[in-house]
């Protein structure tokens, strides 16, 4: 019972984790690098495994580890910088409790 507890609850924080860089990745990947545009999107976009990664794009598990390490890395560092998904959440929050006209424009603003 308390295996499969744990179980579940680290496949939630996984999910929460994918779900946070994707968003992340949306905000913020104008400001990488092509390798690590295309690695990224196939690992988190496309849930393609390092073994698929490196043989799509013809480099090393470990390079595509790396790039996608190094990646993560960046996208959190921009966060902590510019903060611009914590914004959209906060904002997203706020909307919550407003007309469904003033909900529309905000998501128009921040492009939901």
């Amino acid at each position: 019972m308390l295996d499969t507890f744990v179980f579940l609850l680290y496949n939630l924080v996984v999910i929460m984790n994918i779900y946070d860089y994707s968003e992340l990745f949306s905000i913020y990947k104008g400001l990488l690098t092509e390798k690590q545009k295309d690695v990224f999107s196939l690992h988190i976009e496309c849930d393609l495994s390092l073994g698929e990664i490196s043989e799509l794009k013809n480099i090393s598990r470990q390079g595509v580890s790396d790039t996608i390490n190094k990646t993560k890395e960046i996208l959190l560092s921009y966060e902590e910088k510019l903060g611009l998904l914590s914004k959209k959440r906060q904002l997203i929050k706020l909307a919550e409790g407003l007309s469904d006209e003033l909900k529309e424009e905000i998501n128009l603003i921040i492009g939901e």
